[in-house]
């Protein structure tokens, strides 16, 4: 691989990056609201020209089109995020979700399978009119799916989406994201993408005829939240210490835990199966945490930055999603999935089988506010989510794009709120108590490793003394006394390196 030798971006070209993309989300509001208004027109036959006109093949551009829209309006809403940011850590949470915009964007056109797609089906009438447009077309999405659509870039899409069961996966994925390698993928998908709008767009005027014009020049409904109020730049900057506070506390753990593996590779140990490791590293909840918090911080810097509508609304929907998605891998919705959670694989058994009867209270109290959150209105509403993160998702004739839309003007309920401030709170208490749930942790473990040892040694000792019984020989039973002596300080040291 060749050396980037790009220069990175001038303050002014970042700034006029942020204008020219907030226009984009804006049109592609815009677009969206006036795909529905044309959808239910079509729906409920109130157009005279389209009565002429193939309504199915008009039906099929328009629901492509609102689903171009939507990824346009979130790749932009993401963009702006990462470019806005102030640190690292947050321009790679906030890029992050562009990846899975581009995969599913990509599913959506053309798929993974044999089977025909939409646009597939509505691209081989446009082969006609077009041929020269769509030719090039096809070659730029077959150099996407060279790159980009590959298996592991499904594993990377599904962990920045719905995290990890695997702490440490989050974070080693989360790794080799860059705002540069996630601005040449989204140059990529563009390079197809705005194409095939264009020649969408040509059917719709040619469809719809004045119709078209004349629903973009309505005005759009709108329902901004002002939650922020006065000293909005000083939240912004409270955030910005938590995130870095954070950030810096997952740094040090995962170096920490790259140390230990690197030690033991350095001694000749497999400890990838020992409670210990898994502890540390698959049912490590407080990692899992850290990642929630962080992205939920990260969401809402975000939100509290939006200028427009749109993007603030957007930006609310990142923000609900992350939730969804962290508090599913902690404890779940669905009471029957619940026993593969962080929740019962690393908290509830610990703390069960403990005999601190004060930590277990506090486990079934904060147990009861995680039941009383599984039934959330805004954590759980799984059509909302799919419309969100799916591009192209339909139910009983209905494009979940268009429900997009419904969520954008629909009001925020008092409920709502609560819900996701306890959330926040909720998620504070459970990493005081796992600090709790550690110590026991260890103790049990310790115990365990401190008998197993103890009964080496003896057996050691054992063999020792039977060895040297049997040697008449004096510089014999000294040179096997001795090598009893050596590996008995062997296997001593080998436990305090189990206590580090």
């Amino acid at each position: 691989m060749g050396v980037d030798l790009r220069k990175p971006a001038s303050k002014a070209t970042i700034e006029r990056l942020k204008v020219n993309m907030l226009i984009t989300l804006e049109s592609s509001y815009q677009e969206l609201y006036k795909d529905m208004v044309l959808m239910k027109a079509l729906e409920q036959g109130t157009l005279d020209k389209a009565e002429e006109l193939d309504r199915s093949y008009l039906e099929k551009v328009l629901r492509i089109h609102a689903n171009l829209c939507y990824a346009n309006l979130c790749l932009c809403a993401q963009c702006r995020a990462s470019l806005k940011s102030k640190l690292a850590v947050e321009k790679r949470y906030n890029i992050r979700r562009s990846v899975v915009t581009a995969h599913e964007m990509y599913k959506y056109l053309y798929g993974f399978t044999e089977k025909q797609t939409l646009w597939e089906d509505v691209e081989q009438q446009l082969r006609v009119k077009y041929p020269v447009e769509c030719e090039s077309i096809a070659n730029a999405s077959y150099d996407y799916l060279k790159k980009y659509a590959q298996e592991s870039d499904g594993t990377l899409r599904n962990v920045a989406k719905h995290f990890s069961n695997n702490p440490e996966e989050f974070f080693r994925n989360m790794e080799t994201i860059t705002e540069r390698s996630v601005t040449d993928r989204i140059v990529a998908l563009m390079a197809f993408l705005q194409p095939i709008h264009n020649l969408l767009v040509k059917e719709l005027e040619v469809g719809f005829g004045e119709l078209y014009v004349e629903i973009l020049s309505k005005p759009m409904p709108h329902q901004r939240l002002e939650v922020v109020g006065i000293g909005a730049q000083d939240k912004v900057d409270a955030l910005q210490g938590g995130i870095e506070k954070y950030a810096g506390i997952l740094d040090g753990l995962m170096n920490m835990m790259a140390k230990a593996e690197q030690l033991c590779k350095e001694y000749g140990l497999d400890v990838s199966t020992t409670s210990e490791w898994k502890v540390l590293i698959e049912d490590n909840i407080g990692l899992h945490i850290l990642f929630i918090y962080l992205d939920a911080m990260i969401s809402f810097r975000a939100f509290i930055w939006s200028n427009t509508f749109a993007e603030q609304r957007q930006n609310l929907a990142c923000l609900i999603v992350s939730m969804h998605e962290g508090f599913k891998k902690l404890y779940g919705f669905d009471e029957k999935k619940r026993q593969g959670t962080f929740w019962f694989r690393a908290i509830k058994g610990t703390v069960m089988a403990s005999s601190d009867e004060q930590l277990k209270e506090q486990m079934l109290e904060v147990e009861a506010r995680l039941d009383k959150l599984s039934m959330s209105a805004i954590l759980n509403d799984e059509e909302m989510i799919n419309a969100f993160t799916h591009n192209g998702t339909r139910k009983n004739g209905i494009e979940y794009v268009f429900n997009v839309l419904d969520y954008f003007i629909k009001p925020v309920s008092k409920e709502d709120t609560e819900d996701l401030s306890a959330f926040l709170r909720l998620m504070n208490d459970i990493m005081k108590m796992e600090l709790a749930v550690m110590d026991v942790q260890n103790q049990m473990s310790q115990a365990k490793t401190d008998a197993m040892f103890q009964e080496y040694i003896d057996k050691l000792d054992e063999y020792k003394a039977k060895a040297c019984e049997m040697t008449e020989d004096p510089d014999a039973r000294n040179k096997i006394c001795g090598s009893f002596e050596q590996f008995k300080e062997l296997t001593l040291n080998l436990k305090k390196l189990m206590k580090v």
